[in-house]
């Protein structure tokens, strides 16, 4: 047995003399000094000292340029002066450490502190305002501010059941819960009540410390299927995107031009997606005071009723006691294999030539250019109309340009009583061209898999956007008689059909021509990808799926709890990113969180250090963070601090 004493260099953050900023002004002059604070020997108190004189406010432009902003310029080499001296201060600590002797049994050593990141977006959030205002119509005595939290914590750090929840913030996280495991499901019944009040309360809140632009929403559907045999009233059988004979949830979901969430619904399994786009954003509308007049939604076909279409092609009031009112307008895919024979075919057609010759004096210019218009492709930047047979497709320069050509048709309810104007455009590009082409091969290597396995009850089982419809069969011999065992082979047929839309997309808008130009348009409906992202991440990063709970309210409480948790790190994503030299991915992001862990080896002194890697992605987190968790050695002194900056509204 013996005394082994250890030097450790590391950084306080408590009883550090810092730097400021001092601004001197006199009649001609502004002046500024860097000063820094420091303690008089023999207890004589604190006084002090000018580390360092800038200048003046002339000479510092003069210097820098006059469009310099001179005092966020001066404070910000201050804080890289502190920085600099946290980062470079060594301080020496004593920590007796006796060999043979083991720690206490069930003792809590390694703790995750990547969840202060998300705790950070929470508190900006104004999670405390929101949980107080519902606590106000429930009665409970549990802290529903820290489940809702850890729920949070849990869903991105370690996605398990509620149960298994609980344990890991109890067994992993810095502040442990204050509530017990039946405290959490009662939260989710509150939580399932107040599902509304806590989206519009997001959103108002999230745009505050975040740029939210929902001039633009994406709408789609996904759903989660449950190892059930049964039905009940929320989990129904129904088509699985998934392809699971399970019954499933469906989930429809609005993302704003940022790629936010914003809002969301929860419904049976077996209820047409179609009918869900509307009372959700009627809610969105109603609820939310968004900050725009006018709001252009955008869905797949699938979401493309006529309904939806003309309920997104009208002028609605805000509601709320507002005399506000927003104009809606859509943008959506129009697949060309299910347009008219007569639609597909001018959808196709080359087009014209390229055209030259001047308008004749005498000519109507604007029946002309109809004409054009209707045979001939554009191209941005560009005049003239065009014809893809004239298209050198092996040209770099075109390699990129999209062409398109447009037109109004007229499109008419079931009934027969309401009419749409739907303006059509449709887009060739080489680029999409190549992508549909590399897209094909793959499939039909996947394909030829598929009918080398000799598994006929996968390959008898297609959809239209499936490997299989390139996969034919034939059920009898050559002399005509039925064959005992069903041939599959490579329809040729089936890939000359599919090569003609080769490079072809098409979208069908309700936004004039003269409000929004092709280029924008085209523009606006690429963020599409947001929505399929977040379904994404939900799915796979933040395991939305399995679902522990049985109780319908709770099944949709959990799901609020993981659009939650969504939100949240979509938010530390986006700002992270900013102070990052680098692009970090979800997953990159996720699973430096995850492993952002410290290590106590004195329990009795309450001393840390760092148990992780350091990265450039670790950089970014701490520049966010305003602290850093990397120091050779931290204090429960510096654990405090840290966690009080973390819950600052």
């Amino acid at each position: 047995m013996y005394d082994i004493i250890r030097i450790v260099d590391f950084v306080p953050i408590r009883n550090t003399c810092f730097m400021k900023l001092h601004k001197v002004k006199s009649k001609n002059a502004v002046s500024y000094y860097v000063i820094e604070s420091f303690r008089k020997p023999n207890g004589g108190g604190t006084s002090s000292r000018v580390v360092e004189k800038l200048g003046t406010a002339v000479e510092l432009k003069q210097r820098l340029g006059d469009e310099v902003d001179i005092d966020q310029l001066a404070h910000d080499y201050v804080a890289k002066l502190n920085a600099a001296k946290k980062a470079k201060k060594p301080v020496q600590v004593k920590v007796s450490m006796t060999s043979g002797i083991t720690y206490d049994m069930g003792e809590k050593r390694c703790f995750n502190a990547g969840y202060l990141m998300l705790q950070k977006i929470l508190s900006s959030l104004d999670i405390k305002k929101m949980t107080k205002e519902i606590r106000t119509r429930h009665q409970f005595q549990f802290d529903f501010e820290k489940v809702l939290s850890d729920l949070v914590y849990a869903r991105v750090l370690e996605p398990c059941s509620k149960q298994s929840s609980f344990n890991y913030c109890k067994d992993t996280l810095i502040e442990e819960p204050n509530y017990e495991l039946h405290d959490v499901y009662r939260a989710l019944d509150v939580i399932h009540e107040e599902t509304d009040f806590i989206q519009s309360f997001l959103y108002q809140s999230s745009a505050k410390c975040i740029k939210r632009d929902t001039s633009a929403l994406y709408y789609d559907c996904t759903n989660f299927f449950f190892e059930i045999s049964q039905e009940d009233e929320l989990r129904k059988f129904g088509h699985s995107k998934e392809n699971r004979p399970n019954p499933i949830v469906q989930l429809g979901m609005f993302v704003d031009g940022s790629g936010m969430p914003l809002a969301f619904d929860v419904f049976p399994g077996n209820r047409n997606e179609q009918i869900s786009l509307r009372p959700l954003e009627n809610k969105i509308i109603k609820d939310f005071c968004l900050d725009t007049s006018t709001i252009t939604v955008c869905t797949d076909a699938g979401l493309a009723s006529f309904d939806n279409r003309a309920f997104n092609a009208q002028v609605k009031n805000a509601g709320k006691d507002s005399n506000k009112n927003i104009k809606l307008q859509y943008i959506t895919i129009q697949p060309i294999k299910t347009l008219a024979k007569n639609e597909q075919d001018w959808a196709l057609a080359p087009g014209r030539s390229f055209v030259s010759n001047p308008i004749k004096a005498d000519e109507n210019q604007e029946l002309v250019m109809a004409q054009l218009d209707r045979e001939g492709w554009k191209c941005d930047g560009y005049e003239g109309v065009f014809s893809l047979d004239d298209i050198d497709e092996d040209e770099p320069a075109n390699y990129n340009k999209i062409f398109y050509k447009e037109k109004y048709v007229l499109k008419t309810s079931k009934d027969g009583k309401k009419q749409l104007n739907d303006r059509l455009i449709v887009t060739y590009s080489i680029k999409y061209k190549h992508f549909m082409q590399r897209k094909r091969e793959n499939d039909l290597n996947k394909a030829r898999r598929l009918i080398e396995a000799k598994n006929n009850k996968k390959i008898s089982f297609k959809t239209s956007s499936d490997v299989r419809k390139y996969i034919g069969c034939e059920h009898t011999t050559d002399d005509g008689k039925k064959a005992a065992n069903s041939t599959y082979f490579i329809d040729e047929s089936a890939i000359i059909e599919d090569s003609r839309f080769d490079g072809f997309y098409a979208v069908s808008t309700s936004i004039d021509k003269n409000e929004m130009p092709v280029a924008k348009i085209i523009e606006v409906n690429r963020g599409r990808w947001e929505i399929e992202e977040s379904f994404m991440l939900m799915k796979s990063e933040l395991k939305s799926r399995p679902v522990y709970v049985r109780r319908e309210e709770r099944i949709k409480a959990h799901f609020t709890a993981c659009f939650l948790a969504l939100l949240v790190f979509r938010i530390l994503e986006k700002k992270v990113n900013t102070l990052s030299s680098e692009l970090i991915t979800a997953p990159e992001l996720i699973k430096t969180l995850r492993n952002m862990n410290l290590t106590r080896f004195d329990k009795k002194k309450g001393f840390y250090t760092g148990a992780f890697t350091r990265t450039n992605i670790t950089e970014a987190i701490h520049a966010f963070a305003g602290f850093r968790l990397d120091c050779a050695l931290l204090t429960e002194s510096d654990l405090k601090d840290m966690i009080k900056l973390t819950k600052k509204p």
